[in-house]
Order: structure tokens, then C-alpha cells, then sequence
């Protein structure tokens, strides 16, 4: 019942991602900011999907939309967007948002404050790739890199036109099959650990182990994204709300393990499908593409990638094994009649 409400209440959002974008192959880079202007800095953030500026100059700097269109303004009085910018709306998702009949490029802005600092951050579908067909280079040669694109997002600060530049690419992954191996590996040693009269602190050190890699995984997420500490910790916990749960059974578990009591098993089992599912299999993709987003690098990631589903698999099955071997048998009444099978 745990396995089936899990599975119906899922979402890609699950997975570990930032701002939506999991793993890829496409790589986003800044690559030049003409003319450099004192003040100004542009960094391309949450694995290309979105840009952040910060500007801390005496007068406004003004960020333009897709059709030239004043779109996002930031000076001494903070930041603000212009409400009737097609750009407002059309960067709400990362596939195009619907925009309102009264959004018009051509009108006079309609400045919206959005904060009183000196930085923004948004969505912009000039820096990553779209979706829709695979680039035709691409298709013919996907395990060669190919440049993609070059985008350029345009402002200006006191009549002084300014051009962001960058490149979109494809940077083909590694291959996944020795993490495939690694990843059987480790279900084999939680196998053999739920077979051996060591089955309690075997499986209560895997369990440690895979509660520990998924924790690591969540703040290394939680870390790259963009933003205030509040946000990243925000996003830290709130794009792991089922690993949460795993985590606090993992605590359950080991304490239970610790006292070789089979009751232990039973949390075991539930951190470790959870963990295996929302930690591991929901990433999998990443163990074959070299953009993930990881504060640590698409190593570090596949190797947790590759650690939670093992591990988790491993857990899984051995604890089972450990509960048909190890289960207390039923105790008879002194005045129960026994039954023998003929």
C-alpha cells in the first residue's frame, strides 16, 4: 500500500532538480559581457536554465524581453518587471507560457517592485535548449560535442547598449554501464549481508550508508541552485519531502538493527524503496549525461546516483532474506493441540 501511494503521488519533481532542469547534455556558458561595465555581473545559474544579475551601479540598468521590450529594470530603488512585457509570461515556465491579450511589447512599462535589492534571477528560453528535435549534428554524432547556438541577451545602462553573450552546446555523457556495475555490486553485498548471522550490523551499516548518500545528495542540490541560504535550504528540504520520511525511519531502523530485533527490518525496507526510488532511479539518467545538478560535480553525483540504487536494492531484497531467516516462530499454548500433517 506505502509502494502504491508513493508511486501514484510522484512527480518529475521528485527527482533532484533545480528550477526544473535535471540532468542533460546541453551546457549553457556565459562567454562575454560587452562593453564590461563596473558594476554589472552576469552569471549563468541552475545548470542553464536561468540567469542572474546583479548591478550595483548609481543609475538603472535595464534588461530587454524577446521582442526589445523593457522587461526587468534594477537601480538604487530595486528591482522591478514590467507587467505588460510578453516576457513576463512567457519565461513563468520552461516550455512558453500563454501571455495575456493586454501584454504588449510596443506599450509604454508598467513597472511592478519586485524587491529592494540589487539582484535578480529568471527564467530565459534564449540560454537553453527548447525541446523539439534533436539538433540534426547531434542526431548524427551524439557522442561528439557540438555547438549548439550562441545567444545574446541585450541591456542597456545609461544610454549604453549592453550585449551578454553565450553558448549553448552539446557535451556528450560518460558511459553508464560501469556504474551499472557498480550498481550490482552493491546490491550483492546487501544480498549476502541479509544471509549471514551478521545480518543486524550488515544491514544497519547499509542503511547508514544509504541514508547518509542521500543526504548528501539533497544538500549538494540544494546548494547549486541560486539564491539566498534561506532559499537553498528551502529548496534543500522541500525537494525531498519523501526523503525526509526515509531519513527518519533510516534513524528507526538502525536503532532496532542495533538491538537485532527483526522489527528493524520492516524500516529498513520502507527507507530503503524510498531512497531507491525518489534518490536513485528517479536520477538514473544521470549516470549517462554530463550536466547534472550537483554542487559537487557529475561525478560525485553518479556516484551517489549509483550508490542509492544499489545500496537501496541491496537493503531491499537482504532485509527480506534476513526476515524469512530470522523470524521469530509462533508460539503454541501448553493446552493447544497439536496438528500433524499426515
Amino acid at each position: 500500500m506505502a509502494l502504491a501511494v508513493l508511486l501514484v503521488t510522484a512527480s518529475p519533481a521528485s527527482a533532484h532538480t533545480v528550477s526544473g532542469q535535471g540532468a542533460t547534455n546541453y551546457r549553457s556558458r556565459l562567454i562575454a559581457v560587452t562593453p564590461p561595465v563596473p558594476g554589472l555581473r552576469v552569471v549563468v545559474v541552475n545548470l542553464g536554465s536561468d540567469l542572474q544579475v546583479t548591478w550595483t551601479g548609481p543609475n538603472d540598468l535595464t534588461i530587454y524581453g524577446y521582442q526589445g521590450e523593457p522587461y526587468l529594470r534594477i537601480g538604487p530603488d530595486g528591482v522591478f518587471r514590467n507587467r505588460l512585457s510578453p516576457a513576463t509570461y512567457l519565461n513563468a515556465t520552461r516550455s512558453l507560457g500563454a501571455i495575456p491579450p493586454f501584454a504588449d511589447a510596443k506599450a509604454t512599462p508598467d513597472w511592478v517592485r519586485l524587491s529592494g535589492g540589487r539582484t535578480v534571477i529568471w527564467h530565459d528560453h534564449r540560454i537553453h535548449w527548447m525541446g523539439g528535435p534533436t539538433p540534426a549534428p547531434v542526431a548524427a554524432s551524439p557522442g561528439s560535442f557540438h555547438h549548439v547556438v550562441t545567444w545574446t541577451v541585450h541591456m542597456t545602462e545609461s544610454g549604453t547598449p549592453i550585449a551578454v553573450t553565450g553558448t549553448l552546446d552539446w557535451v556528450p555523457g560518460s558511459s553508464p554501464w560501469p556504474w551499472l556495475g557498480l550498481i550490482v555490486a552493491l546490491t550483492a553485498i546487501g544480498v549476502f549481508a541479509g544471509l549471514t548471522r551478521m545480518w543486524a550490523p550488515a544491514l544497519l551499516a547499509l542503511v547508514a550508508v544509504v541514508a547518509a548518500a542521500d543526504m548528501f545528495h539533497a544538500v549538494g542540490t540544494g546548494l547549486f541552485s541560486a539564491g539566498s541560504v534561506v532559499h537553498k535550504l528551502l529548496f534543500m528540504i522541500g525537494g525531498s519531502y519523501y526523503s525526509v520520511v526515509a531519513w527518519a525511519l533510516g534513524v528507526v531502523a538502525i536503532v532496532l538493527l542495533a538491538k537485532r530485533s527483526v522489527d528493524g527490518l520492516f524500516a529498513a525496507v520502507f527507507t530503503a524503496l524510498v531512497i531507491g526510488l525518489f534518490g536513485g532511479l528517479a536520477d538514473v539518467v544521470g549516470l549517462a549525461r554530463s550536466q547534472i545538478p550537483f554542487q559537487w560535480g557529475t561525478t560525485a553525483a553518479q556516484v551517489i546516483i549509483a550508490v542509492s540504487i544499489g545500496v537501496s536494492a541491496g537493503v531491499l531484497i537482504g532485509s527480506i532474506l534476513a526476515f524469512r531467516i530470522n523470524r521469530p516462530l509462533p508460539v503454541l499454548e501448553d493446552d493447544a493441540p497439536l496438528e500433524v500433517a499426515p
